[in-house]
């Protein structure tokens, strides 16, 4: 089995497996099923779902036929499932699941349960190969995870730290970038001339950022201040989504993840939001659902966050958003823009 990435990482064994899904999720996993879903003659490995253990038999019941509802509505024909825990908390699961997908005729390829650096199969009975005490592994070494670090990718130690590389900087940074924001905001509110392009004024911010950080430059404080502000405003918030295609997606990622990190939190959910698209679009499920809670931290209601969060737990496919037309897109929210210029203006949180 391989995945596929500019890189081919040739998995051939359940160990391989193990040492690899850290990497495709970005971090370590634990008390979790995940669900790798296999595609193709090749047995390419076409997606990784991760799941926390529910609470109770009912629960398992209820995870179980939500994932195979995901799984068939994305036509998988095969997965390995995957769960990492104690067996009184990962067999049930394995069972609920087995017995859901085994009604709809999706082949488990193998199911494991990893815990305490072994892994034990359900489906193998051969005592050779998977002794009753387990197999050791070693999930961050191995020639698949060697790798998967050449090929770039990482796994953090667990999901926590994951949601901790959107979590402010520590030092001055954070206090200059307050003070900028708050100028940002009173030249919001000072009265200008009513012809002032709010919409154009906000797209060449993002364009500029966009830039320098595919330049390799780290954005400066008055440029955060001014984005976090400038987003606010629906239009704008949308247009940055036109620019997909524009500039790679590791440019996007690594854009909107300083932009949320730097930004005061009130100012979060647009930046978070956008994140989490950018990551939905290139499969990396993990990173989109931590940045959707932390846009939904900010606030419970923000539509589009919200949006991403259905999208993702009903699983919808990268390819979905792959093939939006952002063309198109671009097109329509200028054109509305035009319409109502005012409605791109700031729409400052409150307090600011």
């Amino acid at each position: 089995m391989t995945t596929e990435s500019e890189q081919t990482i040739r998995v051939t064994s359940p160990a391989d497996l193990i040492s690899v899904v850290p990497y495709v999720l970005g971090f370590h996993p634990s008390l979790s099923l995940v669900v790798t879903m296999i595609d193709g003659e090749k047995s390419t490995l076409g997606g990784v779902m991760r799941f926390n253990l529910p609470k109770d038999s009912a629960d398992a019941v209820r995870l179980a036929d939500h994932l195979t509802s995901v799984l068939i509505r994305n036509a998988v024909s095969r997965v390995v499932l995957l769960g990492y825990g104690p067996g009184a908390r990962i067999s049930p699961v394995i069972d609920a699941a087995t017995e859901a997908l085994n009604r709809t005729g999706i082949d488990i390829r193998d199911a494991l349960r990893i815990d305490e650096g072994r892994f034990w199969s359900y489906t193998c009975t051969n005592v050779t190969c998977c002794p009753p005490d387990g197999v050791p592994v070693d999930a961050s070494s191995g020639v698949p995870a060697a790798a998967a670090v050449l090929a770039g990718f990482v796994a953090l130690p667990d999901r926590a730290a994951l949601a901790a590389t959107l979590d402010p900087p520590d030092g001055p940074d954070r206090a200059q970038v307050e003070v900028a924001t708050q100028a940002a905001c009173a030249h919001t509110r000072t009265p200008i001339d009513t012809d002032h392009d709010w919409y154009r004024d906000g797209v060449d911010h993002i364009s500029a950022a966009l830039d320098r950080v595919q330049a390799g430059e780290n954005l400066d404080t008055d440029e955060i201040a001014t984005l976090g502000v400038r987003l606010t405003g629906i239009p704008v918030r949308d247009a940055a989504m036109t620019f997909f295609g524009r500039h790679d997606d590791d440019v996007h990622i690594r854009c909107w993840t300083e932009v949320t990190r730097r930004v005061p939190s009130e100012f979060a959910a647009a930046p978070a939001s956008l994140l989490a698209f950018v990551a939905l679009r290139i499969g990396d499920g993990a990173l989109a659902r931590i940045a959707v809670e932390r846009a939904l931290s900010v606030d419970p209601d923000y539509s589009f966050a919200n949006l991403i969060r259905t999208a993702l737990d009903y699983g919808v496919p990268p390819s979905a958003v792959v093939g939006m037309n952002f063309a198109e897109m671009a097109e329509a929210i200028e054109a509305s823009a035009r319409r109502r210029p005012d409605g791109a203006r700031p729409m400052l949180p409150e307090g600011w």
